[in-house]
């Protein structure tokens, strides 16, 4: 293993919570063979750099918190950072901590009164779509919809 590879290593991981697929991606700019980077990863592993979990709760809770994601976009998000099921299903359990629901409908009120439609039907469709890519659950924002009058 390289010295100067894993310097910068340890700073790309201390900088930010980062997972596994991140830390191959910079390894393969810096040109290291898929057969030697799991000792790179080993290494950061035990040096506390790199810890699977730790990311996706912090994906979590930091997704939800600052750009107020639902659980479908985190999860897929997670997915997509290749992250294992088993992991992602303990990090969403992050979210019962947290104002989920009171969080969906202030931001459903919210959208609601910043829409100039004068068509209930169509603002509240409106919503419910703006939730949606939110990645809110169906069936809740419906609830939370229902209620808007």
């Amino acid at each position: 293993m390289k010295s100067e590879v894993l310097q910068k290593l340890a700073r790309y991981c201390a900088y930010q919570e980062r997972c596994v697929w991140e830390i191959k991606v910079k390894l393969d700019s810096f040109s290291i063979l898929p057969e030697d980077q799991q000792a790179y990863l080993d290494w950061l592993e035990d040096n506390n750099y790199l810890h699977q979990e730790r990311f996706a709760r912090l994906f979590v809770r930091s997704k939800f918190n600052q750009k107020s994601w639902g659980r479908n976009k985190i999860k897929f998000e997670l997915k997509r950072l290749q992250v294992s099921d088993a992991l992602v299903q303990a990090a969403l359990g992050e979210l019962h901590e947290l104002p989920y629901d009171s969080t969906l409908e202030s931001m459903i009120v919210e959208k609601f009164k910043q829409l100039k439609d004068s068509n209930d039907w169509a603002r509240k469709q409106k919503c419910y779509q703006y939730a949606l890519r939110k990645g809110f659950e169906p069936d809740l924002i419906s609830m939370y919809i229902q209620r808007l009058s």
